[in-house]
């Protein structure tokens, strides 16, 4: 008789530990632990009826003996998504009316996960080599199809959708870098300037303008407006000409 091993199943995020004779199917351990989604068929590998995800690749429980899963991640069909909330593929499956008597349909939708995590876009040949190891008695697959690629088109959008919105703790951040790389004193310096700083400017700006420079007020001195009052005068002499060098050098004296 066989002996037993303790054989730890990841399933659904649940995990299982298990004392298995060696030759017990992945298919019969999973629904021996209640996953009846995963469905028996053929059990020869043949109809993909209990296709599940094993680290994330499709393959047929039926073939695979849970020992050789001892510690590995298994996703089923109803791992996927609730009836209240169901995944993109399964909800695709509904809308299309690929869905009729249903027994192949969990594994239809393992097939279609595993199938657009490696391709998002996949063409209507690569879709129908995906699902050609899963048999469907009720339909002639294209309404399967259509599901797969209206879930395609879901997942695409859905991606760009998510990328499109940023969270608005990264929008308030990203406007704070903005404004601080807008600031004189650069990032994390306010680019409004205090009173002080303010009034500096201003008094900068008025000494700019003035004839004697900077830190020299605008507003001429009384000396100052006396000797343009004599210049002026000077140039409206009865002459009409301006003055000689003579009378120049006799101001100045």
């Amino acid at each position: 008789m066989p002996n037993k091993r303790k054989v730890v199943l990841r399933v659904n995020g649940r995990q299982h530990e298990l004392a298995l004779d060696p030759n017990v199917s992945l298919l019969q351990a999973l629904r021996d632990l209640g996953h009846t989604d995963v469905k028996n068929g053929c059990e020869i590998g043949e109809c993909g009826a209990c296709a599940v995800l094993l680290n994330g690749k499709a393959v047929n429980s039926c073939m695979v003996l849970a020992w050789q899963a001892d510690g590995a991640e298994v996703v089923t069909n109803a791992g996927l998504g609730t009836m209240d909330k169901p995944h993109v593929i399964q909800e695709a499956f509904a809308d299309a009316g690929a869905v009729q008597c249903g027994y192949c349909t969990p594994g239809m939708v393992i097939s279609t996960k595993a199938l657009l995590d490696r391709n998002p876009d996949p063409s209507e040949a690569e879709i129908r080599e995906a699902l050609s190891g899963n048999l469907c008695r009720c339909t002639g697959y294209t309404q399967i199809v259509e599901a797969v690629r209206l879930a395609a088109e879901r997942l695409r959008d859905g991606q760009l959708a998510v990328a499109a919105v940023a969270p608005p703790t990264a929008l308030l951040k990203g406007e704070r870098v903005a404004e601080s790389s807008r600031s004189p004193g650069g990032p994390g310096v306010a680019a409004v300037a205090p009173p002080t700083a303010s009034l500096k400017g201003e008094r900068a700006a008025e000494s700019s303008r003035s004839p004697g420079g900077p830190g020299v007020a605008a507003v001429a001195p009384p000396t100052a407006s006396l000797k343009g009052e004599r210049a002026a005068g000077s140039l409206r002499s009865p002459s009409g000409s301006a003055p000689s060098g003579h009378e120049k050098r006799g101001d100045r004296r």
